[in-house]
Protein backbone atom coordinates (compact mmCIF):
# COMPACT_ATOMS: atom_id res chain seq x y z
CA UNK A 1 0.00 0.00 0.00
CA UNK A 2 3.13 2.57 0.93
CA UNK A 3 4.78 1.85 -2.33
CA UNK A 4 1.66 1.96 -4.58
CA UNK A 5 0.62 5.90 -2.85
CA UNK A 6 4.19 6.46 -3.23
CA UNK A 7 4.02 5.49 -7.12
CA UNK A 8 0.13 7.42 -7.07
CA UNK A 9 1.83 10.61 -6.01
CA UNK A 10 4.57 10.98 -7.96
CA UNK A 11 2.53 10.61 -11.53
CA UNK A 12 1.27 14.13 -12.13
CA UNK A 13 -2.64 15.18 -12.41
CA UNK A 14 -2.46 16.17 -16.08
CA UNK A 15 -5.38 16.46 -18.62
CA UNK A 16 -8.10 14.21 -19.63
CA UNK A 17 -9.00 15.89 -22.66
CA UNK A 18 -5.70 16.67 -24.78
CA UNK A 19 -2.54 14.64 -25.34
CA UNK A 20 0.87 16.01 -23.67
CA UNK A 21 4.52 15.09 -23.68
CA UNK A 22 6.09 12.69 -21.72
CA UNK A 23 9.48 13.40 -20.52
CA UNK A 24 11.63 10.52 -19.00
CA UNK A 25 14.25 12.38 -17.05
CA UNK A 26 16.99 9.24 -17.36
CA UNK A 27 20.46 10.42 -15.42
CA UNK A 28 20.59 7.27 -13.18
CA UNK A 29 22.90 4.11 -13.81
CA UNK A 30 20.49 0.94 -15.46
CA UNK A 31 19.70 -1.26 -12.33
CA UNK A 32 16.14 -1.86 -10.50
CA UNK A 33 15.07 0.95 -9.66
CA UNK A 34 15.50 2.30 -13.58
CA UNK A 35 13.79 -1.05 -14.98
CA UNK A 36 10.72 0.32 -12.73
CA UNK A 37 10.67 3.61 -13.58
CA UNK A 38 10.26 3.27 -17.69
CA UNK A 39 7.76 0.24 -16.75
CA UNK A 40 5.41 3.04 -14.47
CA UNK A 41 6.59 6.08 -17.19
CA UNK A 42 6.42 4.58 -20.43
CA UNK A 43 2.44 2.50 -18.90
CA UNK A 44 1.32 6.08 -18.41
CA UNK A 45 2.33 7.37 -21.83
CA UNK A 46 0.85 4.69 -23.12
CA UNK A 47 -2.35 4.59 -21.01
CA UNK A 48 -2.59 8.36 -22.24
CA UNK A 49 -1.70 8.17 -25.68
CA UNK A 50 1.43 10.69 -25.28
CA UNK A 51 4.66 10.63 -26.85
CA UNK A 52 7.49 10.22 -25.16
CA UNK A 53 11.13 11.97 -25.26
CA UNK A 54 13.82 10.09 -23.09
CA UNK A 55 16.33 12.66 -21.86
CA UNK A 56 19.45 10.85 -21.31
CA UNK A 57 22.93 10.79 -19.58
CA UNK A 58 23.52 7.32 -17.82
CA UNK A 59 26.97 5.71 -17.79
CA UNK A 60 24.80 2.15 -18.05
CA UNK A 61 24.48 -0.32 -15.43
CA UNK A 62 23.02 -4.10 -15.53
CA UNK A 63 22.65 -5.48 -18.66
CA UNK A 64 19.53 -7.85 -17.81
CA UNK A 65 17.81 -4.92 -16.73
CA UNK A 66 18.63 -2.58 -19.79
CA UNK A 67 17.21 -5.84 -21.94
CA UNK A 68 14.29 -5.77 -20.01
CA UNK A 69 13.67 -1.24 -20.23
CA UNK A 70 14.59 -2.33 -23.90
CA UNK A 71 11.83 -4.66 -24.13
CA UNK A 72 9.23 -1.90 -22.23
CA UNK A 73 10.60 0.53 -25.14
CA UNK A 74 9.94 -2.10 -28.03
CA UNK A 75 6.24 -2.77 -26.66
CA UNK A 76 5.30 1.15 -25.75
CA UNK A 77 6.36 1.90 -29.18
CA UNK A 78 3.59 -0.24 -30.50
CA UNK A 79 0.90 2.72 -29.41
CA UNK A 80 3.22 5.84 -29.26
CA UNK A 81 6.37 7.03 -30.29
CA UNK A 82 9.24 7.01 -27.91
CA UNK A 83 12.65 9.07 -29.01
CA UNK A 84 15.96 9.52 -26.64
CA UNK A 85 17.66 12.31 -26.68
CA UNK A 86 21.53 12.90 -25.85
CA UNK A 87 22.49 16.22 -24.62
CA UNK A 88 25.28 18.10 -24.93
CA UNK A 89 27.68 17.10 -21.61
CA UNK A 90 25.85 13.20 -22.03
CA UNK A 91 26.37 9.94 -23.06
CA UNK A 92 23.86 7.25 -23.58
CA UNK A 93 27.09 4.80 -22.57
CA UNK A 94 27.32 0.96 -21.80
CA UNK A 95 23.84 -0.56 -21.31
CA UNK A 96 22.21 3.23 -21.80
CA UNK A 97 23.13 2.53 -25.67
CA UNK A 98 20.83 -0.53 -25.84
CA UNK A 99 18.15 1.70 -24.28
CA UNK A 100 18.63 4.60 -26.76
CA UNK A 101 18.73 2.37 -29.94
CA UNK A 102 15.34 0.49 -28.85
CA UNK A 103 14.33 3.81 -29.76
CA UNK A 104 11.84 5.27 -32.87
CA UNK A 105 14.24 8.62 -32.98
CA UNK A 106 17.92 9.27 -31.64
CA UNK A 107 19.03 12.96 -31.35
CA UNK A 108 22.30 13.85 -29.87
CA UNK A 109 23.96 17.36 -28.90
CA UNK A 110 27.33 18.08 -30.51
CA UNK A 111 29.47 17.31 -27.39
CA UNK A 112 27.63 14.18 -26.48
CA UNK A 113 28.59 10.12 -27.44
CA UNK A 114 27.15 6.87 -27.37
CA UNK A 115 28.41 3.37 -26.95
CA UNK A 116 30.93 1.67 -25.90
CA UNK A 117 28.69 -1.41 -25.72
CA UNK A 118 30.68 -4.57 -24.85
CA UNK A 119 29.02 -6.48 -22.20
CA UNK A 120 31.13 -8.42 -19.22
CA UNK A 121 29.95 -10.84 -16.56
CA UNK A 122 31.86 -10.52 -13.21
CA UNK A 123 33.71 -13.80 -12.12
CA UNK A 124 32.82 -15.63 -15.34
CA UNK A 125 34.83 -18.10 -17.71
CA UNK A 126 35.92 -17.26 -21.11
CA UNK A 127 33.19 -19.14 -22.29
CA UNK A 128 30.51 -17.74 -20.50
CA UNK A 129 31.75 -14.28 -21.31
CA UNK A 130 31.04 -15.27 -25.18
CA UNK A 131 27.70 -16.56 -24.60
CA UNK A 132 26.77 -13.14 -22.73
CA UNK A 133 28.90 -10.72 -26.01
CA UNK A 134 27.04 -13.01 -28.78
CA UNK A 135 23.20 -12.58 -26.87
CA UNK A 136 24.09 -8.93 -26.76
CA UNK A 137 25.41 -8.48 -30.18
CA UNK A 138 22.38 -10.24 -31.79
CA UNK A 139 20.22 -8.04 -29.51
CA UNK A 140 21.77 -4.94 -30.41
CA UNK A 141 21.75 -6.09 -34.57
CA UNK A 142 18.23 -7.03 -33.68
CA UNK A 143 17.42 -2.94 -32.86
CA UNK A 144 19.82 -1.89 -36.09
CA UNK A 145 17.32 -3.85 -38.34
CA UNK A 146 14.07 -3.08 -36.49
CA UNK A 147 14.99 0.99 -36.42
CA UNK A 148 17.21 1.26 -39.41
CA UNK A 149 20.29 1.82 -37.61
CA UNK A 150 24.07 1.36 -39.28
CA UNK A 151 24.73 -2.62 -38.30
CA UNK A 152 28.46 -2.22 -39.04
CA UNK A 153 28.34 0.34 -36.42
CA UNK A 154 26.54 -1.50 -34.25
CA UNK A 155 28.58 -4.83 -34.25
CA UNK A 156 32.28 -2.63 -33.37
CA UNK A 157 30.29 -1.61 -30.75
CA UNK A 158 29.46 -4.67 -29.08
CA UNK A 159 32.48 -6.33 -30.16
CA UNK A 160 35.14 -4.11 -29.92
CA UNK A 161 33.90 -1.87 -27.10
CA UNK A 162 33.55 1.17 -29.43
CA UNK A 163 31.88 4.44 -28.83
CA UNK A 164 31.03 7.78 -31.37
CA UNK A 165 30.38 11.29 -31.04
CA UNK A 166 27.18 12.93 -31.75
CA UNK A 167 28.38 13.84 -35.17
CA UNK A 168 29.98 10.57 -35.98
CA UNK A 169 26.97 8.60 -35.30
CA UNK A 170 24.68 10.68 -37.26
CA UNK A 171 27.42 10.40 -40.27
CA UNK A 172 26.98 6.82 -40.40
CA UNK A 173 23.39 6.59 -39.85
CA UNK A 174 23.85 5.39 -36.15
CA UNK A 175 21.76 8.14 -35.30
CA UNK A 176 18.56 10.41 -36.39
CA UNK A 177 20.58 13.48 -36.14
CA UNK A 178 22.38 15.80 -33.86
CA UNK A 179 20.39 19.01 -31.80
CA UNK A 180 21.91 21.03 -29.57
CA UNK A 181 18.66 21.57 -27.08
CA UNK A 182 15.46 19.57 -26.29
CA UNK A 183 13.10 22.54 -27.81
CA UNK A 184 15.13 22.14 -30.74
CA UNK A 185 14.33 18.39 -30.95
CA UNK A 186 10.61 19.14 -29.71
CA UNK A 187 10.42 21.77 -32.67
CA UNK A 188 11.98 19.11 -34.95
CA UNK A 189 9.08 16.44 -34.20
CA UNK A 190 6.66 18.53 -34.37
CA UNK A 191 5.60 18.29 -30.60
CA UNK A 192 6.03 22.17 -29.60
CA UNK A 193 1.77 22.26 -29.24
CA UNK A 194 1.96 19.71 -26.58
CA UNK A 195 2.31 20.53 -22.45
CA UNK A 196 5.36 18.85 -21.50
CA UNK A 197 5.19 16.59 -18.16
CA UNK A 198 8.64 16.15 -16.33
CA UNK A 199 9.50 12.47 -14.77
CA UNK A 200 11.93 12.04 -12.39
CA UNK A 201 12.79 8.23 -10.37
CA UNK A 202 10.52 8.76 -6.99
CA UNK A 203 11.07 7.54 -3.56
CA UNK A 204 11.18 3.78 -3.73
CA UNK A 205 12.46 3.54 -7.11
CA UNK A 206 15.65 5.14 -5.90
CA UNK A 207 15.76 3.14 -3.01
CA UNK A 208 15.37 -0.19 -5.11
CA UNK A 209 18.31 1.45 -7.21
CA UNK A 210 20.46 2.14 -3.85
CA UNK A 211 19.99 -1.44 -2.43
CA UNK A 212 20.84 -3.22 -5.55
CA UNK A 213 24.54 -2.53 -5.21
CA UNK A 214 25.46 -6.23 -3.53
CA UNK A 215 28.26 -4.01 -1.56
CA UNK A 216 25.08 -2.10 0.07
CA UNK A 217 23.18 -4.94 0.49
CA UNK A 218 25.91 -6.70 2.09
CA UNK A 219 26.56 -3.85 4.72
CA UNK A 220 23.10 -3.19 5.76
CA UNK A 221 22.73 -7.13 6.67
CA UNK A 222 26.03 -7.05 8.58
CA UNK A 223 24.97 -3.68 10.86
CA UNK A 224 21.74 -5.43 11.18
CA UNK A 225 23.00 -8.40 12.86
CA UNK A 226 25.54 -6.90 14.65
CA UNK A 227 23.22 -3.99 15.78
CA UNK A 228 20.81 -6.82 17.58
CA UNK A 229 23.57 -8.22 19.24
CA UNK A 230 24.26 -5.05 20.41
CA UNK A 231 21.23 -4.45 21.70
CA UNK A 232 20.97 -7.38 23.72
CA UNK A 233 23.60 -6.98 26.05
CA UNK A 234 22.67 -2.76 26.15
CA UNK A 235 19.04 -3.94 26.92
CA UNK A 236 17.79 -0.97 24.77
CA UNK A 237 14.92 -1.47 21.86
CA UNK A 238 16.09 1.47 19.23
CA UNK A 239 19.04 -0.90 18.31
CA UNK A 240 17.05 -3.88 17.65
CA UNK A 241 14.79 -1.78 15.91
CA UNK A 242 17.13 -0.25 13.36
CA UNK A 243 18.54 -3.80 13.11
CA UNK A 244 15.75 -5.53 11.79
CA UNK A 245 15.14 -2.56 9.61
CA UNK A 246 18.55 -2.92 8.10
CA UNK A 247 18.68 -6.61 7.55
CA UNK A 248 15.18 -6.06 5.99
CA UNK A 249 16.69 -3.75 3.62
CA UNK A 250 19.57 -5.29 2.65
CA UNK A 251 17.99 -8.92 2.11
CA UNK A 252 15.17 -6.82 0.32
CA UNK A 253 18.38 -5.68 -1.78
CA UNK A 254 19.76 -9.30 -2.29
CA UNK A 255 16.31 -10.12 -4.07
CA UNK A 256 17.03 -7.33 -6.67
CA UNK A 257 20.57 -8.93 -7.93
CA UNK A 258 20.72 -12.24 -10.11
CA UNK A 259 22.82 -13.54 -7.33
CA UNK A 260 24.47 -16.92 -6.61
CA UNK A 261 22.08 -18.91 -3.77
CA UNK A 262 25.55 -19.91 -2.04
CA UNK A 263 25.95 -15.94 -1.21
CA UNK A 264 23.24 -16.09 0.78
CA UNK A 265 24.00 -19.51 2.25
CA UNK A 266 27.19 -17.55 3.54
CA UNK A 267 25.03 -14.47 4.92
CA UNK A 268 22.54 -16.72 6.84
CA UNK A 269 25.63 -19.35 8.36
CA UNK A 270 27.41 -15.51 8.89
CA UNK A 271 24.63 -14.11 10.82
CA UNK A 272 24.43 -17.34 12.95
CA UNK A 273 27.77 -16.85 13.91
CA UNK A 274 27.24 -13.55 14.78
CA UNK A 275 24.64 -14.26 16.93
CA UNK A 276 26.02 -17.47 18.35
CA UNK A 277 28.22 -14.29 20.44
CA UNK A 278 25.95 -14.50 23.30
CA UNK A 279 26.52 -17.68 24.36
CA UNK A 280 30.66 -17.59 23.95
CA UNK A 281 31.80 -14.29 24.74
CA UNK A 282 34.91 -14.31 23.37
CA UNK A 283 34.55 -12.11 20.00
CA UNK A 284 35.72 -15.25 17.63
CA UNK A 285 32.20 -16.14 16.08
CA UNK A 286 31.36 -12.41 15.49
CA UNK A 287 34.57 -12.23 13.61
CA UNK A 288 34.26 -15.57 11.69
CA UNK A 289 30.76 -14.35 10.98
CA UNK A 290 31.52 -10.96 9.44
CA UNK A 291 33.90 -12.58 7.46
CA UNK A 292 31.03 -15.16 6.10
CA UNK A 293 28.59 -12.10 5.49
CA UNK A 294 32.03 -10.03 3.50
CA UNK A 295 32.33 -13.24 1.59
CA UNK A 296 28.58 -13.49 0.45
CA UNK A 297 28.55 -10.00 -0.58
CA UNK A 298 31.70 -10.43 -2.88
CA UNK A 299 30.18 -13.56 -4.35
CA UNK A 300 26.58 -11.81 -4.62
CA UNK A 301 28.38 -10.12 -7.74
CA UNK A 302 29.55 -13.57 -9.47
CA UNK A 303 27.61 -14.29 -12.66
CA UNK A 304 25.84 -10.77 -13.08
CA UNK A 305 26.15 -9.42 -16.19
CA UNK A 306 27.23 -5.21 -16.71
CA UNK A 307 27.72 -3.53 -18.89
CA UNK A 308 28.69 0.11 -17.45
CA UNK A 309 31.15 3.04 -17.74
CA UNK A 310 31.06 2.68 -14.02
CA UNK A 311 33.57 0.35 -12.28
CA UNK A 312 31.24 -2.55 -10.42
CA UNK A 313 34.10 -1.72 -7.51
CA UNK A 314 34.31 1.39 -7.14
CA UNK A 315 35.75 4.18 -4.18
CA UNK A 316 32.00 3.91 -2.87
CA UNK A 317 31.99 0.18 -2.97
CA UNK A 318 35.49 -0.05 -1.89
CA UNK A 319 34.63 2.41 1.04
CA UNK A 320 32.13 0.08 2.41
CA UNK A 321 34.30 -2.58 2.41
CA UNK A 322 37.26 -1.04 4.60
CA UNK A 323 34.52 0.02 6.73
CA UNK A 324 32.98 -3.19 7.28
CA UNK A 325 36.42 -4.62 7.80
CA UNK A 326 37.43 -1.74 10.82
CA UNK A 327 34.29 -1.07 12.46
CA UNK A 328 32.62 -4.51 12.58
CA UNK A 329 36.10 -5.68 14.52
CA UNK A 330 35.85 -2.93 16.56
CA UNK A 331 32.87 -3.59 17.41
CA UNK A 332 33.57 -7.19 18.59
CA UNK A 333 36.00 -5.91 21.08
CA UNK A 334 33.30 -3.45 22.27
CA UNK A 335 31.24 -6.44 23.06
CA UNK A 336 34.08 -8.25 24.86
CA UNK A 337 34.38 -5.38 26.61
CA UNK A 338 30.74 -4.98 27.92
CA UNK A 339 31.01 -8.82 28.79
CA UNK A 340 34.17 -8.07 30.78
CA UNK A 341 32.57 -5.39 32.65
CA UNK A 342 29.80 -7.37 33.54
CA UNK A 343 31.77 -9.89 35.27
CA UNK A 344 33.57 -7.41 36.92
CA UNK A 345 31.07 -5.68 38.42
CA UNK A 346 29.01 -6.39 41.94
CA UNK A 347 27.55 -9.97 41.80
CA UNK A 348 24.21 -10.79 42.10
CA UNK A 349 22.58 -11.43 45.26
CA UNK A 350 23.67 -15.35 46.51
CA UNK A 351 25.10 -17.25 49.88
CA UNK A 352 28.11 -15.18 49.24
CA UNK A 353 26.80 -11.94 49.63
CA UNK A 354 24.42 -12.19 52.62
CA UNK A 355 26.70 -13.55 55.06
CA UNK A 356 27.62 -10.49 57.51
CA UNK A 357 23.97 -8.92 56.42
CA UNK A 358 21.54 -8.52 58.38
CA UNK A 359 17.96 -8.92 57.94
CA UNK A 360 14.28 -10.45 59.94
CA UNK A 361 13.32 -13.40 60.67
CA UNK A 362 10.17 -14.03 58.42
CA UNK A 363 8.90 -17.25 60.65
CA UNK A 364 10.05 -18.06 64.19
CA UNK A 365 13.30 -20.22 65.15
CA UNK A 366 13.34 -22.69 67.59
CA UNK A 367 17.31 -23.75 69.28
CA UNK A 368 18.92 -25.87 66.28
CA UNK A 369 15.84 -25.78 64.28
CA UNK A 370 14.83 -24.04 61.47
CA UNK A 371 13.20 -21.39 59.84
CA UNK A 372 13.11 -18.46 57.67
CA UNK A 373 14.93 -15.45 56.99
CA UNK A 374 14.97 -12.58 55.03
CA UNK A 375 18.21 -10.92 53.56
CA UNK A 376 19.13 -8.55 50.78
CA UNK A 377 14.85 -8.99 50.20
CA UNK A 378 15.38 -12.94 49.46
CA UNK A 379 14.18 -15.33 51.96
CA UNK A 380 16.96 -18.25 53.10
CA UNK A 381 16.39 -21.32 54.96
CA UNK A 382 18.00 -19.86 58.66
CA UNK A 383 19.44 -22.13 61.77
CA UNK A 384 19.77 -20.72 64.95
CA UNK A 385 21.67 -21.81 68.21
CA UNK A 386 18.77 -19.54 69.81
CA UNK A 387 15.10 -18.97 69.65
CA UNK A 388 13.84 -15.90 67.22
CA UNK A 389 10.53 -14.87 67.53
CA UNK A 390 9.23 -13.71 63.78
CA UNK A 391 9.58 -10.06 62.80
CA UNK A 392 12.79 -9.88 65.21
CA UNK A 393 16.35 -8.18 63.77
CA UNK A 394 18.87 -11.20 62.90
CA UNK A 395 22.54 -11.27 61.69
CA UNK A 396 23.90 -14.03 59.35
CA UNK A 397 27.06 -15.54 60.38
CA UNK A 398 27.76 -18.06 57.68
CA UNK A 399 26.29 -20.26 54.93
CA UNK A 400 26.81 -23.76 54.58
CA UNK A 401 24.93 -26.38 52.79
CA UNK A 402 21.65 -24.23 51.62
CA UNK A 403 21.42 -23.00 55.55
CA UNK A 404 22.50 -19.65 57.17
CA UNK A 405 23.26 -20.10 60.32
CA UNK A 406 22.48 -16.49 62.35
CA UNK A 407 21.70 -14.82 65.63
CA UNK A 408 19.89 -12.12 67.03
CA UNK A 409 20.80 -8.73 67.57
CA UNK A 410 18.85 -5.75 69.16
CA UNK A 411 19.15 -2.31 68.17
CA UNK A 412 18.96 -0.75 64.83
Amino acid sequence: MFIALLFAFSIPAVHADSRSLVILNFTYQVDPGAQDYFQSVLSYAVSNNDPVIIVMNTPGGYLANAFAIVNNTIAAEKSVTVVTYVPSGSMAASAGSYIALSSDYVYMGNVSFIGPSTPYIIGGSALEQQHVTNAALTFMESLAQDHGWNQSAVRQMVLNNVAYTAQNASRIGLITGVSDSLAAVIQKLGYQGLQPIQFYENTVQQLESFLSNSTVADFLILIGAVAILLDIFHGSIALSVAGIIALALGFWGVTLISFQPVAVLLMVMGIALIFLEIKLGHGLAMMGGVVLVIAGGLILMVGVGYSSNVPVLNGSNYALIALEATAIPIGALYLIGIRKAAMRGPPRVGPQNIVGRRGKAVTDIEPNGKGVINVLSEEWTATSSEAIKKGEQVEVLSYSEGVAKVKRISGP
